[in-house]
């Protein structure tokens, strides 16, 4: 018995694991694809985990919200941050911290 909950155990954290890489990849691509979008050069090309925490998405299933942090710069000089919300595996809001305030782009 308990050796079949190890292995159950051993599972989720496998499934979390690449369950998280994958959220990282989608962040990542968010965040090039919005630098792209006002013309920013996406620096260090990475995105890190800020938050993590659970939530209901719209079917009422549990799932994780994650939000990445990133940096980019728009005159190759100043080092400006942006994040990225992920909701499961969907992109659910990309904001820009510039000078005039905050951007948010549209994910799709």
């Amino acid at each position: 018995m308990t050796s079949i909950l190890i292995l159950l155990f051993l599972a989720l954290i496998a499934w979390f694991w690449m369950n998280s890489i994958r959220a990282k990849e989608i962040a990542m691509q968010a965040s090039a694809a919005a630098c792209q979008q006002i013309q920013a050069q996406f620096l260090d090309q990475t995105a890190s985990l800020k938050k993590i925490q659970l939530m209901r998405g719209n079917a009422g299933r549990l799932g994780f919200e994650r939000t990445y942090s990133f940096d980019f710069s728009r005159d190759r000089e100043n080092r400006t941050k942006g994040l990225v919300t992920i909701k499961g595996h969907t992109v659910s809001q990309v904001l820009l911290d510039e000078e005039s305030g905050i951007t948010i782009l549209d994910p799709d």
